[in-house]
């Protein structure tokens, strides 16, 4: 129903006007009626309806002015004008303040019926667009945060198109206002020290809400460099930085990166070390620009993260079905392995296929089936070249394409099912998507994407759903006091426990156990 407030100084004509239409069939509900156009004024300070039916002279202050009153204010409300034959001049002025209609005395019930029919329709149609460009702002809102993490992790593990083009609208879609013709970048790692003390006796929260923070933190963290969260496992970040406006000294990088650090510590109440791990001379260069030997690759442990995040990257491309994108991601790894020895380069493939046949069998059965006789792991080991190993893997991602193109499609339900059957399998811990997702073995995005297309909630939010579920089982038994319900699902704080319970309920733990279970008693909250 829409608001109406109808404004006229005889009662006879105001009385009439509320009784002679049926408004409500008409799709309107009259909120008030006044005697004077002051009235109606003071109304509108505190109260906006849908539209205003007027007489356009009343004693005081005249429909005129309600008009104006609207038009100068920008209220978002229709006016609709009463006037005599006498005061045309003034429906004219009328229609300058925006006014959209005007009825001529004596009113008919059938011109007010016709009038108030087309103003249904505008109304109608407003609403509905109005109602659209919020559903698109939700799902902006919704999807920059994943287009954020996977394009600056795409984009460094070589996932992106190697477009400047492609780069330059994703940039613009984040930053509007960046100049990315003008920008450099900087590859960095924050490690978080004694992370586990951290986690166990500083942050209250889990390792979800850490990670949730800190990318919330970096997104409002606007100051000489944008920066963003490439990769994170336990307490290692790898942040991509962004500078717009020109070139900058190596010291001016490591003073951004050290202030951001030092807000951070500050924020989160930790301390952490940093080290630049490479700089760029645009953003473009980092799609472009291979490690080579004596930059960032070493052989260590810690500079093969990225390899370890590419093969993430393939294994997701090809639960959601983008072969192309794995198909180019696997080259890019085999890329950096030819660095490797043969046999360890060989052994590297070999690993990688063998986690992509058990991916491929989550998530197609059949297709896996058909691909059993080109995995020979044995001819694999015996090849030489990288060459060699390239061909023979394309001819596995040829017959993964020809069955995309077949339509023998993906059940990624199977991948959701088991995501699912972990959770209720460690709801004592406190489990994170990275976790989650590295059963899996693909990108905790990814994961986070597959999660809200088929439950319609993010990660996050089934988990804890589950979790409160389950907390309503445990506070069926008496026994169990608030605390002991907190720690058996893994919350390290009685009181984080509640926050979330009430969050979901609207009631605190002993609340709910009052007024829903009908237990008596005093539980403890603490």
């Amino acid at each position: 129903m829409y608001k109406i407030v109808i404004a006229d100084d005889e009662k006879i004509i105001r009385m009439g006007l509320k009784n002679v239409v049926d408004w409500e069939e008409l799709g309107f509900e009259i909120s008030e009626i006044f005697a004077d156009g002051q009235e109606v004024i003071e109304y509108l300070d505190y109260m906006t309806p849908d539209v205003i039916l007027t007489d356009i002279k009343m004693s005081h202050v005249s429909g005129l002015d309600v008009a104006r009153f609207v038009f100068e204010q920008k209220l978002p409300c229709k006016v609709v004008l009463i006037s005599g034959y006498q005061e045309f001049e003034l429906a004219v002025q009328g229609m300058k303040y925006g006014a959209e209609d005007y009825l001529l005395k004596p009113t008919n019930v059938e011109n007010i019926i016709e009038t108030f029919m087309k103003l249904k329709k505008q109304l109608d149609a407003t609403r509905e667009k109005r109602e659209k460009e919020k559903a698109e702002r939700e799902r902006m809102d919704e999807a920059i945060p994943i287009l954020e993490e996977r394009f600056f992790a795409d984009l460094v593990l070589g996932g992106v198109v190697d477009s400047e083009e492609y780069i330059k609208s994703r940039i613009n879609i984040l930053y509007p206002d960046l100049d990315v013709e003008n920008s450099v970048c900087l590859l960095a790692d924050i490690t978080i020290r004694d992370f586990d003390h951290f986690m166990k006796n500083v942050w209250e929260y889990g390792y979800d809400q850490l990670e949730m923070n800190l990318a919330n933190f970096l997104r409002i963290y606007k100051k000489t460099y944008f920066f963003h969260i490439v990769y994170k496992s336990e307490g290692l970040v790898e942040v991509v930085g962004i500078h717009s406006g020109g070139p900058v000294t190596e010291k001016e990088s490591r003073s951004a990166l050290q202030e951001l650090v030092t807000e951070l510590e500050q924020s989160f109440r930790f301390q952490a070390d940093y080290e630049i791990r490479r700089t760029y001379d645009s953003v473009y260069e980092i799609g472009r620009l291979k490690e080579d030997a004596g930059g960032m690759w070493s052989g260590k442990k810690e500079d093969s993260r990225h390899i370890n995040e590419q093969k993430k990257l393939v294994m997701s491309n090809i639960s959601m079905g983008n072969i192309v994108t794995a198909q180019k991601l696997f080259h890019n790894i085999l890329e950096e392995l030819d660095r490797l020895p043969a046999p360890d380069r060989n052994n590297a493939v070999i690993d990688l296929l063998s986690t992509m046949s058990d991916v491929i069998k989550e998530v197609n059965g059949k297709l896996f089936q058909s691909l059993q006789p080109y995995f020979n792991y044995s001819l694999l080991a015996s090849m030489s070249r990288k060459e060699e190993s390239a061909a023979y893997c394309d001819r596995i991602f040829d017959r993964i394409r020809m069955a995309d193109e077949k339509k023998e499609y993906y059940d990624t339900d199977s991948l959701i099912n088991k995501a699912k059957s972990y959770i209720q399998e460690n709801l004592n811990r406190d489990i994170s998507q990275e976790e989650t997702a590295n059963q899996l073995f693909i990108c905790p995005s990814y994961l986070s994407r597959l999660f809200k297309k088929q439950t319609g909630e993010n990660f996050i939010q089934y988990v804890t759903r589950v979790k409160m579920e389950r907390a309503i089982e445990l506070l069926k038994d008496p026994r169990y006091k608030t605390y002991q319900v907190s720690e058996a699902l893994g919350y390290k704080t009685p009181r984080y426990f509640s926050r979330l319970f009430r969050m979901q309920t609207g009631m605190n733990p002993s609340e709910y156990r009052g007024r829903v279970l009908h237990l008596g008693g005093e539980f403890d909250e603490g």
